[in-house]
């Protein structure tokens, strides 16, 4: 394994991505599946995740920004590319010449994106978003009808798709679920019967493809899972995924330090007795959270150990006491050594947060080291 040079890195299990994906894909009722690597493919990096998806049966791939799904264009992935958010009208050309999908929710994109492919002599699919209740973006109920009445006669797009996305799709059974999907359905309705055909009609997320069928449509859109991780507790053992990430670390420095002396900013870890500190050359500039600080465990030879102390921004210590452990032992932050096994959800209980989070936050200064198996 290189990392040239760099002391931390995040490995990434490929195939495990594809598992997933071919695992969710059984379990969404023969809808399509479409792969979700927003945000650096949840922190497993890009293209790498975009491709393993599409090995394990995906069919789209799904980003945020215009920009993400440049740098999958530009690493050869010819699939087609779901852009969920409006950008700025000026990008509308660069969505043209870069066969993006689009989404639309506001007519100034609308045009300005039909104005671009007219422009070319082309016509591109779009797919309209619509707000069923979470009120993020997308086009209120009542403005739908109207909207799509403009939208169908612009000479430069074909309305493709409709989707939306649910609020509380972590929460089985909750009853904003329900509500979601019967405004969804009703809206789709009307849309096709004002003479819009629509391929695909998208609601669910990770969450509502492991747990509610009724919401699967024509494609499931699947970020989280894809990688592994559970949307939530509720949701562990639903569906057979295997996780993808871990991070690693390299020990640089061993110091024998006496009993009573303390550690790290605001020396808030004071030693019981005399033994050996470690220095770990992580910190939150590489995603390891401060709030890790005397909370959160790391794996050392199979063993788990607190971190002691004040994570700092490149570093943070650990109180061994007479373990035996030398420089360059490797320490696990994320992931399994030996019997034990540190996991995104435990990080993120500690910091009160969701596993998305602690994943996502990895910088790209950290490595990738992806592999397969």
């Amino acid at each position: 394994m290189r990392t040239r040079g760099h002391p931390v890195w995040v490995e990434v299990d490929l195939a495990a991505i594809s598992h997933n994906i071919s695992a969710l894909k059984e379990h969404a009722s023969g809808a399509e599946v479409m792969g979700v690597v927003k945000g650096y493919a949840y922190g497993h990096g890009n293209p790498e995740s975009a491709l393993a998806m599409l090995d394990g049966g995906a069919t789209r791939i799904g980003v945020a920004r215009v920009a993400e799904a440049l740098h999958l264009r530009d690493a050869g992935v010819d699939a087609p590319l779901h852009v969920f958010t409006e950008p700025p009208t000026d990008a509308a050309a660069t969505m043209v010449e870069n066969d993006l999908t689009a989404t639309v929710y506001t007519e100034a994109f609308a045009r300005a994106l039909s104005d671009a492919a007219a422009s070319l002599g082309r016509r591109v699919p779009v797919h309209v978003k619509l707000d069923t209740g979470m009120h993020r973006v997308g086009l209120p109920p009542d403005e739908a009808p109207g909207a799509i009445d403009v939208l169908k006669n612009l000479p430069g797009i074909e309305i493709e798709g409709a989707w939306s996305h649910l609020a509380v799709a972590d929460s089985i059974d909750h009853p904003f679920n329900r509500k979601q999907l019967d405004l969804f359905t009703d809206l789709v309705g009307k849309i096709e019967r004002a003479g819009v055909p629509l391929r695909y009609k998208h609601l669910a997320n990770s969450a509502a493809t492991m747990s509610f069928p009724e919401s699967h449509f024509d494609m499931v859109r699947c970020g989280i899972a894809s990688y592994g991780l559970p949307p939530g507790p509720d949701f562990v053992g639903m569906v057979d995924l295997k996780p993808a990430l871990a991070m690693r670390t390299r020990i640089n420095m061993v110091k024998e330090v006496p009993a009573g002396e303390r550690l790290s900013y605001g020396l808030r870890y004071e030693l019981k007795d005399a033994g050996r500190v470690v220095t770990i050359p992580v910190g939150y500039a590489d995603g390891y959270a401060r709030g890790f600080s005397g909370k959160a465990d790391v794996l050392i030879k199979g063993k788990r150990y607190c971190v002691s102390g004040t994570v700092c921004m490149d570093q943070f210590m650990v109180d061994v006491g007479t373990d035996d452990v030398t420089i360059g032992d490797t320490a696990t932050l994320i992931g399994r050594d030996g019997g034990e096994e540190i996991t995104a959800e435990e990080l993120a209980e500690i910091l009160g947060t969701i596993n998305y989070e602690v994943t996502t936050r990895i910088p790209s200064r950290v490595p990738r080291i992806y592999g397969r198996g």
